[in-house]
């Protein structure tokens, strides 16, 4: 077998398009060449997906790796980020019996249908027949959303629960603002504007059946952002639905962080949340 080189995993220009026990087949945006990389981010195969696939058959059957898990946790990142800023949350479920799959999306790129194609191209290339729960973080609670309006049935996915950590739902003013600036649209790409307020009250809202989540832990960032939101007076600000709104289970953790995804206690609420479809029991002091 051939040991190749290590990458950066894909993170920007690279989009994920199977999986297996971590073992990942990407697709390079602008060529729309494929490569196999290993759990280690280790290139070992490269050419068309036909190519690569046929080199993971080769690997799992030198390194005999064990057959996936029924069940599924799929992370999706921030709009902004990658997937590797879901590693501490990956890390802390990684002892289920379940298969932990972060998955990667050109944000810079793409605009939210084509991820949300992405995204159910990928499911459909898990193969799984158990129970699904997705994890999301920041914005990309959106490309969820538009996922499920577009597939004909939902239901065919056996979606077992949703946790939106620090959503944006109703969308987000500071994207609102950065989309009057064709330079700044132009820098962050075509994602820009589905995030904003008036497009993200246009997708429709999870249905019913799956259960719904919601943790709110703020980095300490946002002060600053909703301090700077504040000067601009004449600014047309919207004034969609609480994010609150969305589920029945919310809650807030009172801990300001800088980087709140790397905290342990979030890692071990999601555990949580994966086991039994709901969040545990907070203080009076951290519901929201």
């Amino acid at each position: 077998m051939k040991f190749d080189f290590f990458t950066f995993g894909g993170r920007f220009f690279w989009e994920d398009v199977f999986n297996y026990q971590n073992w990942v087949i990407q697709r390079h945006i602008r060529t729309k060449k494929y490569r196999l990389l290993d759990n280690y981010s280790i290139r070992r195969g490269s050419g068309s997906f036909e190519d690569c696939k046929n080199t993971l058959l080769k690997y799992i059957d030198a390194y005999e790796l064990e057959s996936p898990y029924s069940d599924s946790v799929i992370l999706l990142h921030n709009f902004g980020s990658t997937k590797f800023s879901m590693k501490r949350i990956a890390e802390s479920l990684k002892d289920l019996k379940a298969n932990i799959i972060a998955f990667n999306y050109p944000f810079l790129h793409k605009n939210l249908n084509y991820q949300a194609d992405l995204l159910c191209s990928f499911i459909k290339n898990l193969n799984t027949q158990g129970k699904l729960h997705f994890i999301t973080n920041g914005a990309s609670c959106l490309l969820l959303r538009r996922f499920l309006s577009q597939v004909d049935d939902y239901r065919a996915y056996h979606i077992a629960g949703v946790l939106d950590i620090n959503p944006l739902n109703s969308g987000s003013d500071l994207a609102d603002l950065l989309c009057r600036s064709n330079f700044l649209r132009k820098i962050l790409g075509p994602m820009l504007i589905y995030i904003t307020p008036k497009k993200a009250l246009e997708l429709p809202k999870l249905p019913k059946e799956i259960k719904h989540s919601l943790l709110f832990y703020p980095p300490v960032y946002t002060q600053l952002i909703k301090k700077i939101l504040s000067r601009y007076e004449s600014f047309p600000f919207q004034t969609p639905p609480s994010e609150s709104s969305y589920a029945d289970d919310v809650q807030t953790i009172n801990a300001p962080r800088l980087f709140p995804l790397n905290a342990p206690e979030l890692g071990k609420i999601c555990r949580y949340f994966v086991c039994n479809d709901k969040l545990p029991q907070a203080s009076a002091a951290e519901k929201k």
